[in-house]
């Protein structure tokens, strides 16, 4: 499958008004200064029942088309005007629109709004590359996630925010398709852990075919583990020669653990369950780690189905 996810990288970057805090960059939203009124203030310890904004914590739709912003795909600054930039950058035409449908929820469980929506982006060719981009609220700034890189000319049939979860549907290219007609519908979860956006689950129904999609049972999150981990799920379809990537990381991104991970099934392409033991590295007691259980296209080695769980270390 031609789309893939980009993989977040830490950047150390001041630059036209830009900070970099955490791999993230905050953001100024129409020329926003600490004096005036539109710099969000730090989210109290403990908010109220109703998680209640005054107007100037809350984003909105003009906010975010009049803003300052990293290009997701070409790590350059840009200011939107009206949703849109044009310009030259190193020789190059770039134009960056952001695209109608920005949604609103709470991602980091502060009792502000945050937002997701798509930023596109083209050099003046064919090619229109779609990225998934959050702006969320951290310590009074706002602050904008570098971005994932969903396919070029997807069609993005939904955008949502459910439960601090931002989960999109789309249509991506596989190799046979025509940069006109993509024709794999993905279904993806994002989560925003320690100020990354991380995706959780992901399932792929390629043309004709049955949805590719791994279910975690057990452990659910949160659990606290020790030792090892008991994992219980299933797929509508086995994975190629029944056998999944397993990896452990922490919040930050660092692998702790990445190896091979069986699954059962009767027969090529038929149902697939799984009820493994796996042994945990010695990880530090209250560490929280995200454990991933991914299904690899035999083309190229992107996920195609992906489920994760978020567990914390014990004794």
């Amino acid at each position: 499958m031609r789309s893939f996810f980009a993989r977040f990288s830490i950047l150390v970057v001041v630059l036209l008004g830009f900070t970099m805090l955490n791999g993230c960059i905050t953001i100024n939203l129409g020329g926003a200064t600490p004096d005036s009124g539109q710099t969000l203030e730090p989210a109290p310890t403990t908010p109220p029942p109703a998680a209640v904004q005054t107007p100037r914590q809350v984003l909105n739709e003009e906010r975010l088309l009049n803003a300052d912003y990293l290009s997701p795909l070409f790590q350059v600054p840009i200011t939107l005007v009206g949703g849109v930039f044009s310009g030259v950058v190193d020789g190059s035409e770039l134009k960056v629109t952001l695209q109608p449908g920005i949604q609103y929820g709470d991602l980091n469980d502060d009792g502000v709004e945050d937002a997701a929506f798509i930023l596109a982006e083209s050099t003046g060719g064919t090619g229109v590359f779609s990225s998934l981009v959050v702006v969320f609220s951290e310590a009074g700034r706002l602050v904008q996630e570098p971005g994932v890189m969903i396919d070029d000319r997807p069609v993005i049939e939904s955008l949502t925010i459910e439960n601090g979860v931002v989960k999109l549907q789309a249509l991506v290219h596989s190799f046979n398709d025509t940069m006109v007609n993509p024709s794999t519908r993905i279904r993806a979860e994002y989560s925003l852990l320690d100020g990354k956006l991380v995706q959780t689950r992901l399932s792929s129904a390629f043309s004709g075919s049955e949805e590719h999609v791994i279910t975690i049972d057990s452990p659910r999150d949160g659990d606290t583990i020790s030792g090892s981990v008991r994992l219980i799920g299933s797929m509508p379809i086995g994975p190629f020669e029944n056998t999944l990537l397993l990896r452990i990381t922490d919040l930050s991104g660092g692998e702790l653990l990445h190896e091979g991970f069986m699954v059962q099934t009767e027969d090529l392409g038929a149902p697939a369950t799984f009820d493994n033991t796996v042994l945990i590295p010695g990880i530090a007691p209250g560490t929280r780690i995200l454990l991933t259980l991914s299904e690899l296209s035999m083309a190229d080695g992107s996920p195609i189905a992906l489920d994760s769980v978020l567990l914390v270390v014990g004794e």
